[in-house]
Formats: structure tokens, sequence, C-alpha cells
């Protein structure tokens, strides 16, 4: 995410603008963190429905993969976000690790989505040590969104191994969905694939106002086509499918008319202006940055 225009902020003075100081009090403390109400959120938290799943999701999720710090991640969830993004690659599995340790008295509220290397995809006995590894770092029972991370080709996504992992993963109960994500420009392409195979129930797809992105560690820079990208994603809804988007801030601040600067909280907001979308994960890795995201949804 590029950093430009994400002043940084201290973590007392976050605590003070989003949850007041008796929540600081806690979370900075040696008790347990007294994690907030909706009603005592700091925004007006959005929640939408993954699907016939019926499992709620807030409409802005948490991409963890950068952070290191759990008073952040407490942080956020105490403003309202539910849905936590992860994944076994990160930090070599620290980061569930992490997630794990922060939300194992409050595991009941939060929906966590983790993932899979993509480099293990043809190997039945890998994928199924790495579900239970991501198990066990984030101590729960169950994994509300398992995914295959980065996949580039058709036939990556028709991958009959990839089927068959997820659907005994499903079946003892050790995820509740199932999906891929899809990096590329050829992204809208992907989900058409990934919609016709009838196994996945979620897709993660680049999605943003600016129709490419420029990842912000790598330099890596791709464009897709919007129009493709969108008659996709209804493709995907229409047949009962979820839509997750990420390189949510990768495409740069959104200047609204009249404005001398743009945000990444209008970026978000016109992300969330298609309702397809269950979810965005911009990747918080500062109270700053935590402060601004979460608002999108107010």
């Amino acid at each position: 995410m590029p950093k430009n225009d994400r002043n940084a902020i201290s973590r007392k003075e976050f605590l003070n603008r989003s949850t007041g100081a008796i929540l600081g009090a806690g979370i900075a403390g040696s008790a347990a963190p007294a994690f907030l109400k909706p009603a005592q959120a700091a925004v007006n938290i959005q929640h939408r429905t993954l699907g016939p799943s019926g499992i709620k999701v807030s409409a802005v999720g948490l991409g963890a993969s950068r952070i290191t710090e759990p008073s952040l991640i407490k942080g956020v969830l105490d403003m309202g976000v539910t849905f936590l993004d992860t994944g076994r690659m990160y930090a070599g599995g620290r980061n569930e690790e992490l997630i794990g340790k922060v939300i194992r008295d409050v595991r009941k509220n939060i929906v966590i989505q983790s993932k899979i290397d993509q480099k293990i995809q043809s190997d039945a006995k890998a994928m199924e040590r790495s579900i239970e590894d991501s198990l066990k770092a984030l101590r729960t029972d169950f994994i509300d969104i398992m995914i295959v991370r980065g996949a580039t080709t058709e036939k990556a996504v028709n991958n009959p191994v990839v089927f068959e992992a997820f659907m005994k993963a499903k079946d003892a109960g050790k995820i509740r969905l199932c999906g891929f994500s899809a990096h590329s420009s050829n992204a809208p392409e992907m989900v058409r694939a990934g919609v016709d195979t009838g196994v996945y129930d979620v897709i993660m797809i680049p999605y943003n106002h600016s129709g490419s992105f420029t990842h912000s560690i790598y330099g890596i820079y791709s464009e897709w086509d919007q129009k493709a990208l969108e008659t996709s994603i209804d493709y995907a809804i229409s047949k009962g499918k979820s839509i997750i988007a990420m390189k949510t801030c990768s495409g740069g601040p959104l200047r609204k008319e009249g404005e001398a600067r743009g945000t990444y909280r209008a970026a978000l907001k016109w992300i969330l202006k298609n309702k397809n979308v269950a979810s965005v994960v911009p990747a918080i890795a500062s109270f700053r940055e935590a402060e601004e995201d979460v608002g999108a949804m107010g």
C-alpha cells in the first residue's frame, strides 16, 4: 500500500479517537481486551453476507499480512471489524499465530480467511498439512474461508487435487467455505472459470477505482479491463458466489471533485458502492491506516 499519504499517528491517539480512553486502558493493561459491541463501535459498521452461507462479514476487513503488533489487531477489532484475512505463507506462519493469540477469547465473533500457498496446490497431502497447521496456529477448530493463493491460469483453478482437498476439509468440518485468489490482469477470466467449476464459494480479486495497481513491495504493475471485471463479478453473484476485493488501496488515493487531495478512505468507499463486493481487505499496517480504512464504512 502506498505510504506517502498515510501519516502515522500514535497508538494512544488512535485509541482516543476511535474508542475512548476507557477502552485504551483495557488494551494497554494486563487484563483481557474489552472488545466492543457493534453499538459501541467508532463507526457505523456495515455487514454483508457471503452468498447462501449466511456468514456475515464487515464490509471493511483487516488484511493482517503485515501486522506484527497485537495491539493493532485489537484496536481494529474494537472498532467493529469482524473479518480477518491472513495466510500460512505470511511471516512463515507467525502471522496466523499472532492472530490466534489475539482472538482466542472472541473467536465466535470473528470470520477468518486464510490461504494455502499455490506452490503446493498439486500435492493433496501438503494441502492437508497446511490446513492443519493453520488450524493449530489460529487456535481454532475450523476456518471460515480457506483459499488457494495466487491462481494465474484456468488450469490452476480447475485443479482436481484442490477440489478433493477442499471437499475433504469441508466434510471434516475444518473449513466452512473455500475459494482462490487471482492477482493478475486476467482476473475477469479467472472469476468466470472459478464460478463455472461449481466448487468455489469465494473468489478474491484485485479491484479498485483505478483499474490497476503497483505492488507496494515488489513494484509489479498490473491492470485489468474494469468493465469486464465488473461483469464477471455480477456473474459470480448470480451464481451464488462471493467476491472479496484486494489491492483496494494499491490504486492510490481517490480525489473527489472539489477536493485538493485524494484519500484512501474515498478509494474504499468507491469500491463499497458496488454491493456485489462482500468485503474489502486493505493491508492495514498502522493505526493511522486503520482509522482511515475502517472509517470508509461510516
